[in-house]
Order: C-alpha cells, then structure tokens, then sequence
C-alpha cells in the first residue's frame, strides 16, 4: 500500500447533500482517491412555519434541547433568528457528534452532554442517568430522521418531544449518471451517511444489472437500514466522514494483505 495514498486509484462514491460533499470530497483526495460526487439527498426548511415558530416561542418550558446532527443546528439557527427568539438561559443541550457540538459552538451555545459514540441511542442512554426527574426534552429532527433518540428516551420514561425543523429530500436527476458509473464499474466505494441517502440509492439502482461497489456506512442505523436491502456494508468508526475515510483504508489493506 502507498502510504502516503492509501486510497490511490481507487474511486468513491459521494451522495451526501452537495452543500456537505466538498469536504468529504478533499479528505478523499488527500488520500489519493478519486471521489465522485452525486448527491442524493438534500436538505429545505420544513414548510409548517407557524407551527415550528409556535414551539421554538415556548423553548423555554423545556429543560433540555437535543440535537443529532449538524442540520438540526443549521436549520435551529435559522428559525430561530427568523422569531427573534433568545436562547433561555438555563437550557441544557445535547448533541450527537463533535461536528454538531461544534456548529452549536458556532452560534454560541455550549454543550453539556456529547456521547463519547456518536450515536443517538448512547446518548439517550447517558440523559437517562443525567436529566432530573420531570425534565422535559425537545429534540431537533429532519422529516426522515431516525427516531431512535426519542423511541430509547421514552422507554427510558424521559418526557421527550420532537419537532421537525427540515425535510429530507430525494434529489431529482442523478439517475443516468449513477447508472453509468455503476454499469461501467466505475465504482469500487460507494458510502452512505443517513438511512435516507440508502434508501434514495436503492430506489435509484433498483433493477440495474452492475457489479455492486462496496458499501459505506457512517453508523449502525445506516448499516442496518443497508441490510434491511439485503446488503452488509463496512461501518466508520468513528461514526464521521473521517471515520468513513479511514475504514476504506482498511479495507483497502485487508484486501491487498
């Protein structure tokens, strides 16, 4: 393996919103990969305005407000700039990943819990030992996001409530591209970061006649939404694009062992 490009020659498939491929993009090239970016996904404002603007007014009745990805800080800022509406000063906030912490940090606001594994269901499990008795929790979802953060609090007997900040959109267009590149084997990585993005790309290659690149999970929910399609795929650990990158790396040495 060339250690300065593990990842030569090899080419990897990007279908993150176009707004978040970029980066993901670089790390792939430092590498000596070839990325090739065909978002799947994208990511608007959640139509139901009045309504958003109605429970963000009452943040205050809350304890904790709990993000799981950096779209929900994105999408947080901006309704909550277009209300008016200041943070309350006693809310404590939770976030799945450093990235989303970091955006939160971004716009001011500091993190009490960040699970040490960036998964929703660990960080339901360390506000079950955290949130006081009575606390209520609001957390800050897409329109296709997991639910596992809110189904695990509830067992948990945590007072949690959801509310939808954006939609979760297939992207139109794309299709013949990523026929091409399938078709012609053009592909050895093909990586996923959200269940919507799996679910968009088996849609998309339903029928197809190719030879299937090797699949690219950011975490356990993408990877068993991947399997609920008959697919295994490789699982970033960590659960970021960095992570996702240094598995590829991994799976490059094993095969080439």
């Amino acid at each position: 393996m060339n250690k300065e490009k593990p990842l030569s020659g090899k080419k990897i498939l990007i279908t993150r919103e176009k707004n978040q491929a970029a980066s993901f993009a670089r790390l792939i090239e430092e590498k000596g990969g070839l990325p090739f970016v065909i978002p799947l996904i994208a990511f608007d404002a959640a139509d139901d305005e009045t309504q958003i603007l109605n429970e963000l007014s009452r943040l205050h009745t809350y304890q904790w407000i709990i993000f799981t990805s950096v779209n929900g800080v994105r999408f947080f800022d901006y309704f909550m700039k277009m209300g008016r509406f200041p943070l309350p000063q006693n809310i404590r906030i939770g976030a799945v990943g450093k990235k989303t912490a970091r955006s939160l940090e971004a716009i001011g606001m500091k993190t009490s819990i960040v699970p040490k594994v960036f998964s929703g269901e660990m960080l339901a499990e360390e506000m079950a030992q955290t949130a006081a008795s009575g606390d209520r929790v609001l957390i800050i979802r897409g329109s296709l996001s997991n639910r596992a953060v809110f189904t695990r609090m509830k067992e948990k007997g945590i007072e949690a409530a959801e509310l939808i900040l954006y939609k979760n959109q297939s992207v139109s267009g794309h299709s013949g591209e990523l026929s091409r590149l399938l078709e012609t084997g053009n592909i050895d990585y093909a990586t996923f970061t959200s269940p919507s993005i799996v679910r968009s790309y088996m849609q998309r290659t339903e029928g197809l006649n190719a030879r299937e690149p090797v699949f690219v999970c950011i975490g356990d929910v993408t990877a068993e939404t991947l399997k609920d399609y008959g697919y295994d795929g490789l699982i970033a650990s960590p659960f970021t694009i960095e992570g996702m990158v240094e598995r590829i790396i991994a799976h490059v040495h094993e095969e080439e062992s």
